[in-house]
């Protein structure tokens, strides 16, 4: 039962509590013991466990003797076990306080700051309450399950955040948690649901009979439904009192309603001049229609006017956009033809790699078998000469005798002086062939240094080519966005900037890139302005780091890795810096900070801090400027150590003069005439061209004579071979010839075995030899074939490049053409978009005319329906009603307002009837009420009677198992409840009051007073603190075996027991029991660490 829900009554069922509310409240203590006292629940008693109100985890954090706590709890029985001053009593605590509980009601402190553990600031406490079936609360927005968090602060301050199961803060209001309580039927300022252990030790012997009693109806929430009662009963009065004050203002105010129907009906002259008015209005409301029909009609012969110029502009408009047309044909045409052109070179460069590959392998399989061929002839005439040589010493020794040795031996000298001078000749020969060949080898070493240095030439003039082609692609891009002259990729990025600040993600707007965030006063200053600044007129500035994360990841999905700009992280300030007394003063020289058009602040005090530009002067001569920062010429300006002229060179004085000239001519990013940059950059482009082209013509002269240069190369080492070889054979013979000697008489038997031994060889090295030169024949046949192919597929490719070149000139001037006849379309488009504007503007005028008359219309034929063609003026027709309008005024003086009459008359009537109304109603509540107040006090009594005789009655039942008797004896009347109990019954004592009792017995009535309370109460859950510290093993024993049979009972409901015995070793039989241990007293202690018993989170029952 809710104690805001006082309609629904705990208890009996429905069906006895009508029952019993018929009997008479007289009824005797005995008839009292006779009367059927059973309750029918109106739930699945067999219910495993409850849906809602299920507190399943308790979460504290700095609170009490904790610093962090975390305990699970299990849905039915639960024992939280530890010695004392482990922090028991700190959960029961952190439960009240948790759930909107003052900290009174815990009897643990006077204030909520006396939680917080010391030395902490604030504490927290979080409970998960279930929040399933039916009758869960917000189930679409919290889900199966609650979290409750508070938060409270030294200075007594605190919080609530209710959230749902994933961690969603719902709500942090109290009334939400007032009606999550009214809903679960919690009841945190309970005694019974929620006994702390000094309510458990002190309640039954220190409070009186009538603290018992007020204890009771507090408990079963009967106090709270009394004091229902009680407010409604109050309510009752004040509203009595207040219909009596209205019934008092009745006569006063019906005299008024009489005085003033008096002086309403008493109205009747003033009806001609109204009249007269009216008419006059009607006329006026007409002659504002004819006054706008007359501006509407020549607004119409405006509009007409300007839609006849339209067809010309049309027709110029279509005319640039033919010529466009035309011109991009004739682009396309281009890069149609440029792309078949760089297709069939593409096409022929396999050809040309495969034929190269094809050549190099031919040549080497040639390369190879001709080494074998001339590998093997020379052996061949090796062998020849050796046979030779022996048949010739044969006929030397068979003829020796015969011989003149001394004529042989001069004709032997002869020769060799012969051979000798040829010998000579040759070799003079020799060296001047040495001679030409080193000139043409240093003449092809210079011409291919010429050649690879030329051809470099063009790489960098093609690359330089590329680079202009580029800037003036992007000169054109940015043509009509500045932006672009600052990457491609720069008004992509500014819009993603610009979308993130509206929904407010950057503290302040990033600024950037630099240089497009001012411009300058004088544009003549835009390459030294750009020369200084550099790198900086691409960067970012930030005002701090969090901002600086977000661009990051912009820059990370926008930007290139070459071009990412940079960031400067800076706090922003609304006004710019004071330079007054650090800039540089110079009245001849203006500085960089003085030729800066910015109106933003950030952007002036960015240069500033970055490049110090009030420091730097600009000189436009270089000859003055050198003159001016030269330390040993004059004294320099001061706060002045550098300086830029107008052509961007740098100069520095400090600690001497150094001059650094400038290598671009042109500004990039400040310049001002986009045209004149581009009119530049083609110029320039068909100059370079035109370089490129005679470069390429003197590189292929210089390929011509170093092919010429080769030729004589080779031919010269092939002279020099064949004039080495006549050496070596000349040289051999005078060796041979000076070898002979004259032989002595030898056996030729063995020289003659020799020869035929070298004949055989001979023929079978002749035989491989053909075979050989065969191979060689044929490889040479393919190489030679080979080369020709390479040749010819060389020559296409040169020839399809050659023709490329000219068509990449008219590609570029096509493109020139495009967008010179885009800019003439765009002007004259523009020119008819100004053209529409104005005959829209026209269009929206006459609409709005349109409508301002039909307007007028409306509102003239609401006062007239009847058109009035009317002559006169809207002056002449104000005038005249102005002049009416002061007649009624001076009759009504003289009688009154009769609107001021006619209005109060009715507002006075009105009050008086809503007030007779309320009066009639109030009365007709308060006696309904009354009557209801009477049956709801008599059913009170009823209910009171019947639940105070279960408790009696359990009481009474649950001592005897111990075989105590006793009894509780309420006077209602007096509000008192006296307790009496006897221990075991012995002859001729009689029951003892409660003060008497041991602390064991004492305990043990305790338990049994609680037990029969919850019988009487709603609550999903209690909570015992310390109940059984008095009690021996036998109380214990036998008070745990009631409260399991309790629990056994009631497994909708959770049970939380909080003890410092040993509670495994009772045997408890209930499976969804859980023990859980607390560890030994520890200050510093932090997440609970639950001990399961047997090893595990022990289930008691187990």
């Amino acid at each position: 039962m809710s104690k805001r829900k006082g309609e629904e009554l705990p208890g009996p069922s429905r069906k006895k509590s009508t029952s019993l509310v018929g009997t008479s409240s007289r009824v005797s203590e005995d008839e009292e013991d006779d009367m059927d006292l059973t309750q029918n629940a109106d739930f699945d008693i067999n219910t495993k466990e409850a849906d809602i109100g299920i507190v399943e985890k308790i979460c504290l954090k700095n609170f009490m003797c904790h610093s962090r706590l975390d305990v699970s709890l299990g849905p039915h029985v639960n024992f939280i076990v530890g010695r004392n001053g482990s922090g028991k009593s700190a959960i029961i605590t952190a439960l009240v306080v948790g759930l909107g509980g003052k900290a009174s009601v815990t009897s643990r402190g006077s204030t909520i700051k006396g939680f917080i553990k010391s030395g902490k600031h604030n504490a927290e406490v979080e409970i998960h309450l279930r929040n399933r079936g039916p009758d869960a609360y917000k189930a679409g927005t919290y889900g199966d399950k609650i979290v409750v968090e508070r938060k409270f602060t030294h200075d007594g301050s605190s919080s609530y955040k209710l959230k749902s199961r994933e961690g969603k803060v719902v709500s942090t209001k109290r009334e939400e948690l007032t009606a999550i309580l009214d809903q679960f039927n919690i009841q945190v300022d309970n005694p019974v649901a929620i006994l702390n252990q000094d309510t458990s030790r002190n309640f039954l012997n220190s409070k009186s009979p009538h603290d018992r009693y007020r204890f009771f109806l507090k408990a079963t929430q009967l106090e709270q439904m009394l004091l229902d009662y009680t407010r409604a009963n109050e309510q009752r009065e004040i509203t009595k009192e207040v219909i009596e004050k209205k019934q008092q203002t009745l006569p006063t105010l019906e005299k008024e309603v009489l005085d003033w129907e008096q002086k309403f009906k008493s109205l009747t002259a003033l009806d001609d001049l109204k009249t007269k008015m009216e008419q006059r209005k009607k006329e006026l409301a007409w002659a504002f229609v004819i006054s706008r029909e007359r501006d509407l009609q020549q607004m119409e012969k405006n509009l007409q006017q300007e839609q006849k110029r339209i067809p010309k502009f049309d027709q110029k408009v279509e005319e640039a956009k033919a010529k466009v047309e035309k011109c991009i044909q004739k682009h396309n045409d281009l890069k149609e033809r440029l792309r078949q052109t760089n297709e069939e070179v593409k096409l022929l460069r396999p050809q040309f790699d495969a034929a190269k590959e094809t050549l190099k392998e031919a040549k080497a399989v040639l390369r190879n078998r001709q080494n074998e061929f001339r590998k093997k002839e020379s052996e061949l005439r090796k062998l020849a000469k050796e046979r030779d040589d022996i048949s010739a010493r044969i006929q030397e020794l068979q003829k020796s005798a015969q011989h003149d040795y001394e004529s042989e031996r001069r004709e032997r000298e002869e020769k060799i002086r012969g051979l000798e001078e040829q010998a000579k000749a040759l070799k003079a020969q020799q060296t001047t062939t040495e001679h030409d060949l080193e000139n043409f080898r240093g003449e092809v070493t210079k011409l291919k240094g010429e050649e690879r240095q030329m051809q470099m030439d063009v790489n960098s003039m093609k690359s330089h080519e590329d680079k202009k082609k580029k800037q003036l692609n992007n000169l054109l891009g940015a043509k009509n966005d500045r932006l672009a002259r600052f990457g491609p990729y720069m008004p992509n990025l500014l819009q993603h900037i610009e979308e993130k600040f509206k929904r407010g993600e950057f503290h302040q707007k990033p600024r950037g890139p630099l240089g497009a965030c001012f411009k300058l006063k004088d544009p003549k200053w835009a390459l030294a302005a750009e020369r200084c600044l550099g790198a900086l007129l691409q960067s970012f500035c930030c005002h701090d780091h969090h901002d600086e994360k977000i661009l990051e990841s912009l820059f990370d999905r926008v930007c290139n890795d070459r071009h990412r700009p940079s960031i400067i992280v800076s706090r922003f300030k609304n006004s710019v810096y004071d330079i007054s007394k650090l800039r540089a003063h110079s009245e001849r020289f203006p500085a960089v900070y003085d030729v800066i058009d910015s109106q933003d602040p950030v952007i002036l005090n960015t240069l500033i801090d970055q490049r110090g530009i009030e420091n730097i002067l600009l000189i436009e001569d270089k000859v003055e400027a050198r003159t001016v920062m030269d330390p040993d010429v004059q004294a320099q300006p001061r706060n002045c150590h550098e300086a830029f002229t107008v052509e961007g060179d740098q100069i520095h004085s400090v600690p001497s003069l150094r001059y650094y000239s400038n290598n671009n001519s042109h500004a990039r990013f400040l310049t001002s005439n986009t045209e004149q940059d581009i009119h530049r950059l083609q110029g320039e482009l068909t100059q370079l061209r035109q370089e490129i082209q005679k470069k390429e013509q003197v590189k292929v002269t210089l390929v011509n004579n170093l092919r010429k240069n080769q030729n004589e190369e080779k031919k010269c080492e092939t002279q020099l071979m064949k004039i080495g070889q006549r050496l070596n054979k000349f040289q051999n013979e005078i060796y041979e010839l000076k070898s002979v000697e004259d032989p002595a008489p030898i056996d030729v038997t063995t020289l003659e075995e020799e020869v035929n031994n070298l004949d055989t060889q001979i023929s079978e090295m002749s035989t491989v030899r053909e075979e050989l030169h065969t191979q060689y024949q044929t490889s040479l046949s393919e190489f030679q074939v080979h080369e020709q192919k390479f040749k010819e597929v060389e020559s296409q490719m040169r020839e399809k490049a050659e023709v490329g070149e000219p068509l990449k000139d008219e590609f570029g001037l096509a493109q020139v053409e495009i967008e010179q006849a885009k800019s003439h379309r765009k002007h004259y488009e523009q020119k008819l978009e100004e053209q529409q504007n104005k005959i829209r503007e026209e269009q929206r005028k006459v609409e709005e005319e349109s409508k301002v008359l039909e307007s007028d219309v409306r509102k003239a034929k609401q006062i007239c329906e009847e058109k009035i063609n009317t002559r006169r003026s809207i002056q002449n027709l104000e005038s005249e009603i102005t002049q009416i309008n002061k007649q009624i005024k001076a009759e009504e003086k003289s009688h009154g307002n009769a609107e001021e009459i006619t209005r109060t008359f009715h507002e006075k009537r009105d009050m008086y009837r809503k007030i007779v109304t309320e009066v009639k109603q109030c009365q007709s509540f308060i006696q309904h009420l009354e009557k209801v107040m009477i049956h709801r006090q008599q059913q009170y009594s009823e209910f009171r009677k019947l639940i105070a005789m279960r408790a009696k009655y359990f009481f009474i039942v649950l001592l005897s198992n111990r075989n105590y008797t006793g009894k509780m004896s309420f006077n209602h009347s007096k509000e008192t409840l006296e307790m009496n109990v006897q221990p075991t019954t012995t002859e001729g004592e009689g029951a003892r009051d409660m003060r008497s009792l041991s602390g064991g017995e004492r305990s043990f009535s305790t338990v049994c007073f609680i037990l029969a309370l919850w019988d009487a109460m709603e609550s999903p859950f209690r909570c015992l603190d310390e109940f059984d510290v008095f009690m021996d093993m036998v109380n214990r024993r036998i008070s745990m075996d009631m409260m399991m049979a309790v629990a056994k009972n009631q497994k909708h409901k959770q049970f939380i027991f909080l003890t410092p015995q040993n509670m495994s070793k009772l045997g408890i039989e209930i499976k969804s029991s859980k023990i859980f241990w607390m560890p030994d007293p520890d200050r510093g202690q932090g997440v609970l660490p639950f001990e399961p018993v047997n090893n595990e989170e022990e289930d008691a029952g187990n």
